[in-house]
């Protein structure tokens, strides 16, 4: 039986913090393309709930899921990248990003605004998302 691996993604709160406020404080929520599993087509599924965006693509990262985005500069949003996993700043973010999530870019949507505010506001100073066997769990560091 092979031995599960458990992987930590560390996030600095105060950056997460962006996140989630802007999430929160958004007038609409992206909505997210979904594939029905019995006609095999692409559909949208609105988002209701303020949520935040686990991503693997150019980094490793959380942003907000609200609209208008929280641009920076140009088309780039603001993100909050998990430690050793962004590309402007960690000459090996792109092997780091692999070990912790795998290979494919991912986009996911968590409707967790909410509690990750209320981690941040009790004091915590990091974000840990544990990912087991596809399950995300957050708790605070």
């Amino acid at each position: 039986m092979e031995a599960t691996h458990m992987r930590s993604l560390i996030f600095e709160a105060s950056s997460v913090r962006r996140v989630v406020d802007h999430s929160i404080a958004a007038a609409a929520q992206h909505s997210r393309t979904v594939r029905n599993p019995e006609t095999g087509e692409l559909e949208t599924e609105p988002i209701s709930h303020p949520s935040v965006i686990l991503a693997r693509d150019h980094g490793l990262y959380l942003m907000s899921n609200g609209l208008p985005r929280d641009i920076i500069r140009e088309e780039l949003s603001f993100a909050a990248y998990a430690r050793g996993c962004d590309p402007f700043q960690d000459s090996d973010w792109r092997n780091r990003s692999r070990d912790l999530i795998g290979d494919d870019d991912l986009s996911l949507v968590l409707p967790w605004a909410y509690d990750l505010k209320a981690l941040i506001d009790a004091g915590a100073r990091t974000i840990v998302l544990t990912v087991n066997e596809g399950v995300i769990e957050i708790a605070a560091g």
